[in-house]
């Protein structure tokens, strides 16, 4: 079991990756659904100067509630759902320090899909009498399992469009598809046991 696990994990990782890179770099369709803010410069010092400190936004928020009474936090709640259902809303990861370094970014984002390989190799292991496409067709709806737990709330939630949210289903899916080729072949389940007399 633990050859499966390392061989599941470095080569569905690296297979993963690979996809990934392609599926960002070479194929538009990730990059035609971000949309590009008009005077990107000034809006860029606007976060610059408003932003105190990289993190998780969300606007609006509504006024602080420390301090406030109960019926003072009802009132700015009520202010906060005005603002919001009039919008615009925005909910945004902010990076003050910029990018860093690229390579970096990479060797992290090859360990992390090598641990999402490991744990999907692990699920698979714990399966039994499934032929080889099953397994990949496993992995590959594990995948799509992932992308529907993470995705779709960002579309119903922070209105995330459709065309983007559509995109990550599919690509997580072909990526663990992909994948799913490489760690069936390598991760053997072991045979059920057959009672005995």
């Amino acid at each position: 079991m633990l050859k499966s696990l390392v061989l599941g994990a470095v080569l569905g990782g690296i297979t993963a990756f690979a996809w990934s890179f392609i599926s960002w770099e070479l194929v538009p369709w990730h990059e035609k659904q971000l949309r590009s803010f008009q005077k990107e410069d000034e809006v860029l010092a606007i976060i610059a100067s408003h932003a105190p400190q990289s993190g998780n936004y969300l606007l609006p928020t509504g006024p602080p509630e420390e301090g406030l009474t109960s019926d003072q936090k009802k009132a700015a709640q009520e202010i906060r759902m005005q603002k919001m259902q009039k919008g615009p809303l925005m909910f945004a990861a902010i990076r003050k320090e910029g990018f860093g370094s690229f390579p970096k970014t990479l060797i992290t984002q090859v360990l992390y899909q090598m641990l999402a390989a490991l744990l999907l190799t692990w699920m698979l292991l714990q399966t039994a009498g499934l032929s080889y496409a099953r397994r990949v067709a496993f992995v590959a709806v594990a995948g799509l399992a992932a992308s529907v737990i993470a995705d779709l709330p960002n579309w119903n939630w922070w209105g995330y469009s459709g065309a983007y949210t559509a995109v990550n289903l599919m690509d997580y899916t072909l990526t663990w598809l992909l994948a799913g080729l490489v760690i069936a072949k390598v991760a053997h389940p072991a045979k059920p046991r057959t009672a005995t007399a």
